[in-house]
């Protein structure tokens, strides 16, 4: 057993405490509290005027996914107000490119990577005299594998598509928010 010189001691000592104190006192400057909560006053998020957008149905798969996430994000999982004062048109397109090809000895190509891109346009009128407010067209792109095997790859085709439609979702919400915001 090794010996421990008493003034080897008192340095380890006086070190740990140190280090102890220097946390304490970075943790004592932590505060937890909800980042929008209502009694905050650096900035407070109101959704009231965003729940009175009503968003208009649409025909195809992707579009009602962009829809729903859309209606999900203005409502705040609610719904609509039924006095709603402004309505929402939605026209969404989507587009898939290979981004990544592997070429095989035999001469064959192989595609590993795709992308799908969906472009939207929002529309934002006033109800009560039908004036445009806002008409804004945005884009959004998801990544996913191309295997050998074709369910997997219409299904990561579709959880794509997905994941593209909550990303352009987000940002029409954006487009509704500030447009209104403006008025």
């Amino acid at each position: 057993m090794m010996k421990i010189a008493p003034d080897q001691r008192r340095r380890w000592s006086v070190t740990r405490r140190t280090a102890i104190l220097g946390a304490l006192a970075m943790l004592g400057g932590c505060t937890v509290q909800p980042l929008y909560h209502a009694g905050s006053t650096d900035f407070i998020v109101s959704t009231a005027p965003l729940s009175r957008v009503s968003v208009d149905g649409v025909d195809d798969r992707i579009g009602q996914q962009v829809r729903n996430e859309l209606v999900f994000l203005l409502y705040n999982g609610g719904s609509v107000d039924p006095s709603a004062d402004h309505r929402a048109s939605l026209a969404v397109s989507s587009s898939t490119v290979d981004i990544f090809r592997v070429s095989a000895p035999d001469g064959s190509t192989n595609i590993t990577a795709r992308r799908v891109t969906l472009t939207g346009t929002l529309t934002l009128t006033r109800i009560e005299d039908g004036v445009t407010i806002a008409s804004e067209t945005r884009s959004a792109t998801a990544s996913f594998d191309n295997t050998r095997q074709e369910f997997a790859n219409l299904r990561a085709l579709r959880d794509a598509e997905n994941r593209a439609a909550a990303e352009l979702a987000e940002r029409f919400r954006i487009v509704v928010a500030t447009a209104l915001a403006a008025r």
